[in-house]
């Protein structure tokens, strides 16, 4: 199945195709990079202060709950926790879906408002 054929709707055997993105990340040959993007698993309540210390060094967290999904008592107290967090380093939190929460540092805001999509 070609590319036009998924664009235009049709479907075929092959709908999934596994993509090998190591191919595209590199590492910079320069200097660090001022803020970086990390990512972290809210499995348990001790990640929050890591959470915390990227938040102040300037970095952006992208945060996986799923783990926490289950336990409804502890993802409440876990968000409140990184919501006090960020208001106390004034940087800015939001949900992306129903799995993800990014973390902002200070001089840094979510627009919550989609750039692409549906205009309802």
């Amino acid at each position: 199945m070609g590319i036009l054929d998924k664009l235009i709707g049709r479907s075929g055997e092959d709908d999934y195709v596994n993509i090998d993105l190591g191919q595209f990340e590199e590492v910079s040959a320069g200097g660090s990079s001022e803020i970086l993007v990390r990512m972290a698993e809210l499995n348990d309540l001790d990640v929050i202060s890591e959470i915390k210390m990227e938040i102040g060094r300037g970095n952006l967290v992208l945060v996986d709950i799923s783990p926490l999904r289950r336990e409804k008592d502890i993802l409440d107290e876990a968000i409140g926790e990184l919501k006090a967090a960020v208001e106390d380093l004034r940087g800015d939190i939001a949900g992306l879906g129903d799995n993800l929460v990014i973390v902002v540092p200070k001089k840094m805001r979510i627009d919550r408002e989609n750039i692409l999509g549906d205009e309802d």
